[in-house]
Formats: C-alpha cells, sequence, structure tokens
C-alpha cells in the first residue's frame, strides 16, 4: 500500500501514513482469519445462540475457534424495549472479550411494542477490545396475548401450548410462528453476518 502511495507521488506524508495504517487496520483480521485459528467467544451457553455465531462468523472464517461461556448481561432476564436489549447483547460481547477472545459475541433477545405492536427481536454484539457495534436482528409480531406475557416476565410455553400449537425449544416462537422457515438460529446468524462488516471490510470504517 505504502508503495503504491509512493508511485502516485501524492507528496503528502499524511497520506502514505494513514494508507499504511489503513493496510495494517485492514490486514489483520484478513491474515488473523485465514492463517490462524480466530477465537471467538459466545456470551452465553445457550445452544442455539452458539449456533447462531457458528453459522454467522463461519461464512467469513470457518476455521475459527468458537466456545460460549455464561456471562451476566446486566439486565432483566426478559429485556424490554431496543435499549435495555442492546445494553444486555453489549455487555454480554464486552464480558466475553474479556476472557480472552479475539472476538466477544453477545446476543441478547427481547420484546418491544410499537404503535400497541408487541415485536419479538435480538441484538448481536460484537467487540473486539477497542471497537464495540451492536445490530438489530430482523422483528417477528407476536399476539397480544403473548407480548404482555413476556413484558410482564412470563414464559411463552404455557400460552403456545394452550393455543394447541406444539413448542419446540430448539426451533423457539420464531420457528413456530414461521412454520420453520426462519429458525431461532437463523435470525440472530443473519445479524452475526452483518454485525461482522467493519472486521470483514475495515477500510470502509476508517
Amino acid at each position: 500500500m505504502a508503495e503504491l502511495v509512493d508511485a502516485l507521488d501524492l507528496g503528502s506524508s499524511t497520506v502514505r501514513c494513514e494508507s499504511s495504517s489503513l493496510f495494517v487496520r485492514t490486514s489483520f483480521w484478513w491474515f488473523l482469519g485465514k492463517f490462524f485459528q480466530m477465537k471467538i467467544i459466545v456470551g452465553s451457553k445457550n445452544v442455539a445462540k452458539i449456533a447462531a455465531v457458528e453459522k454467522g462468523s463461519g461464512a467469513y472464517w470457518p476455521e475459527a475457534v468458537i466456545s460460549g461461556e455464561d456471562v451476566e448481561s446486566g439486565v432483566s432476564a426478559q429485556p424490554i424495549g431496543i435499549d435495555e436489549t442492546r445494553k444486555g447483547a453489549l455487555n454480554r460481547a464486552k464480558a466475553a472479550k474479556a476472557l480472552g477472545a479475539d472476538l466477544g459475541i453477545g446476543l441478547e433477545g427481547g420484546v418491544v411494542q410499537i404503535a400497541g405492536e408487541w415485536i419479538m427481536f435480538g441484538f448481536v454484539a460484537i467487540s473486539d477490545g477497542s471497537r464495540d457495534v451492536a445490530v438489530m436482528t430482523a422483528g417477528t409480531p407476536l399476539p397480544h396475548a403473548w407480548g404482555e406475557a413476556m413484558a410482564a416476565g412470563g414464559e411463552l410455553r404455557p400460552y403456545v401450548l394452550a393455543a394447541g400449537l406444539p413448542y419446540d425449544y430448539k426451533k423457539g416462537v420464531v420457528g413456530l410462528l414461521t412454520k420453520d422457515v426462519v429458525s431461532r438460529d437463523e435470525g440472530f446468524a443473519a445479524a452475526v453476518k452483518t454485525g461482522l462488516a467493519p472486521w470483514v471490510m475495515p477500510e470502509a470504517y476508517a
């Protein structure tokens, strides 16, 4: 990169320095993922969450070593609203990073009421110790009674069974409501892929 700048004869040491720095930032994650076993820790031992990170990060770094560890989210068991859900994901990501990971990833599911409609959604947060990113998953509208139950801290299983519907923890409510078109981990996996953009294309975020 530096040679290219010199060849262009831009005549600016600042430009050369910034270009060299950009090259280092861009190359680091590429080399780490391609030639070394990147260590990613998920801030949870939840099987579905770990599977989501495996699918999402595996699209870029299939050789990465991924594990899950129980960490504190710092929010309620059932986060309500965008801010609390985002905070929980970020807390998990930072705590996971602190355990010695190259990247710490936190996933947090929540519900939010918008214009009277209860929406189930989630946040995926990623931390490398110097940069923290949090992105939302796609949302799924909930039957009103189910949303009210979650907002009150209750579990959905009794409501699902009362409606005569099967409840499968692995597929989750999203899988149930979409007739398995979208699985529980698939929604999070898509957000992991987009959330990793600053590490996959760091030159765009310089």
